[in-house]
């Protein structure tokens, strides 16, 4: 009779609740909220670095401006420091970047070299943003240029950003996507720092400046760091539920068997 009893009863309860398939889910289960417990812990590393980027860079805009032609700037080091400039713009050689906006507008950057006082090296100087007539696309707005030798204000930034563009634009080409400041240089044969200087202030000159505030996204960070958390958390819950119910349906089981063997002793 108690050999009847153990074929009723079956295999113990561990092995009926966690078979080769549940084990493996389980650790698929638990691979998944490491990965992306470990990208949550990830992102909120980056945001804290964007973070005390942001405080470095406030703190290099407050800092005294540096003198471009008698500093010397690395780009990597003083990017949105504030500097100033002094020489003669170089109108001739203005180009204009379209498609870009301000204040939700699309219009020009308007970037002019600038020639430094006692020195053949140019600046490039991103002087501000014009609107677009949408009537005569290729119509500039009227803008004044200071003439003869000009102290200029602004913050070291990098090149302007790149759009995508189909086509290849000639690099003579005043109102253009983008602007290689190397290729720029060498077609036009002169000296030119891999920066540009933004220049701030309001000149009345025709020209808008409201430039965004120099910010490397840390909350984007945030919200990566969020979204990969409550997957981790997601992953968790539905774990648990997993592993819960696998063990109901055991602990039924057993008691059934153990229901069984009772009725049949």
């Amino acid at each position: 009779m108690s050999e009847q009893i153990t074929s009723d009863s079956g295999l113990p309860m561990s092995e009926k609740a966690f078979g080769p398939k549940e084990l493996l889910i389980v650790i698929l289960g638990l691979l998944v909220i490491g990965v992306t417990m470990s990208l949550g812990f990830w992102q909120l590393g980056r945001a804290h670095e964007k973070e005390a980027l942001n405080l470095q860079m406030d703190q290099r805009e407050r800092a005294h401006p540096l003198q471009i032609g008698q500093s010397k700037v690395q780009l990597s080091e003083d990017v949105w420091r504030r500097a100033q400039a002094r020489g003669v713009y170089a109108t001739q050689w203005t180009i204009y970047l379209q498609n870009r906006q301000q204040n939700g507008q699309t219009g020009f950057w308007v970037l002019t070299p600038l020639k430094l006082a006692g020195s053949d090296t140019y600046l490039m100087v991103l002087r501000g943003w014009l609107p677009r007539n949408f009537q005569a696309m290729d119509l500039i707005g009227p803008y004044q240029t200071p003439r003869g030798l000009t102290v200029v204000d602004g913050l070291i930034a990098p090149p302007p950003s790149k759009w995508f563009s189909f086509f290849t634009e000639p690099p003579g080409q005043v109102i253009r996507q983008n602007v290689d400041l190397r290729k720029y240089a060498d077609f036009h044969h002169i000296q030119l720092l891999p920066f540009v200087l933004r220049q701030s202030g309001d000149l009345h000159d025709g020209l808008g400046r409201q430039w965004p505030a120099a910010n490397t996204g840390a909350g984007t960070n945030y919200g990566y760091a969020a979204q990969w958390f409550g997957m981790s958390a997601t992953g968790a819950v539905l774990l648990l539920y997993f592993v819960y119910r696998r063990l109901r349906q055991a602990k039924a089981g057993h008691d059934a068997g153990d229901a069984a063997a009772t009725r049949a002793l």
